[in-house]
């Protein structure tokens, strides 16, 4: 049951972050220590279907709870908070990184040449957020929403989730679609019809991104474990670099001394809980490892 809770919850920040300007579900799988385990269950999902679900269920389900929530939080209040929640997560991102280094090293010596990988991997997110930044304020007005950009901005949603540090709320503010896109889950009574639409359009853009970018990050993770997860920090690093810079702009007019202390707070608050979650479901794991072992022996 408490497993159970954990992935729920980690399931939740995933979520969360598919949504946060600057953030990306899969930045913060890869800093909770779930990202390789969950793209093998989904992409070798029917050779153990029962302890694959087992593992996934209450992770999608803490995703969609996140996702939904954070999307009618951006829509009302997000705006007035974000500096804060952003300090939150980012406090929970930095306090995985000892458990990140763990996985990535896999009981083998440092090696100076995985810095290379680590370099490529903070130049190619680094990149984005400087595109992000740059025109992010340049074009003005939100274009309507179609059934092509909404299957698009499904499929990058699933980009963020399956190639961390790649933040789809920037890219789908650039795009000048991101409001229309919330309006279709916030505001979805106020035309079911075709609100229910872009909906199925946008979990289409899911399923066609999701199969091929799964297998090929499965192989890469299989093929070159450590050159990956190096890489994966440079983009762990890009993306804590881009939304610090992206705060630091979005409070240029200035912040009280109380804001500050309360951002640091935050912050510490959510290395805490990075910490309290990896020791609880490292425990929890090595329990239900027990179980199963000592289920198959009887």
């Amino acid at each position: 049951m408490k497993l159970l809770l954990s992935k729920i919850v980690a399931g939740f920040v995933i979520g969360a972050g598919a949504i946060i300007p600057g953030l990306s579900g899969g930045i913060l799988a890869v800093s909770l220590g779930l990202y390789q385990s969950t793209i093998e269950a989904i992409t070798g999902f029917f050779k153990a279907p029962k302890k694959n679900f087992k593992f996934l269920f209450p992770l999608g389900v803490g995703g969609v709870i996140g996702f939904v929530l954070f999307l009618f939080l951006i829509d009302r209040t997000f705006a007035k908070h974000q500096t804060a929640v952003v300090s939150l997560f980012l406090g929970l991102v930095v306090g995985s990184i000892p458990t990140f280094f763990s996985e990535a090293n896999n009981g083998e010596k440092f090696k100076k040449t995985n810095l290379i990988f680590t370099a490529l991997g903070f130049a190619f997110a680094f990149s984005l957020v400087l595109l992000g930044l740059l025109t992010g304020d340049t074009q003005s007005g939100s274009k309507e929403l179609t059934w092509f950009t909404a299957m698009l901005a499904g499929g990058i949603i699933m980009m963020g989730v399956v190639l961390p540090g790649v933040s789809t709320s920037f890219i789908l503010i650039n795009m000048n679609i991101y409001d229309n896109f919330l309006d279709v889950f916030a505001h979805f009574p106020d035309n079911p019809a075709q609100n229910l639409k872009f909906a199925l359009c946008a979990l289409l853009g899911i399923l066609i991104v999701a199969v091929p970018m799964l297998l090929l990050v499965r192989k890469l993770l299989l093929k070159y474990h450590c050159q990956s997860f190096y890489f994966l920090f440079g983009i762990l690093l890009a993306t804590l670099v881009g939304c610090i810079i992206n705060e630091v702009i979005r409070n240029s007019s200035g912040v009280s001394v109380w804001s500050i202390l309360l951002f640091a707070a935050l912050f510490a608050v959510g290395v805490a809980i990075s910490y309290i979650m990896e020791r609880a479901m490292k425990k929890l794991k090595m329990a239900e490892a027990e179980k199963e072992k000592e289920q198959a022996l009887s």
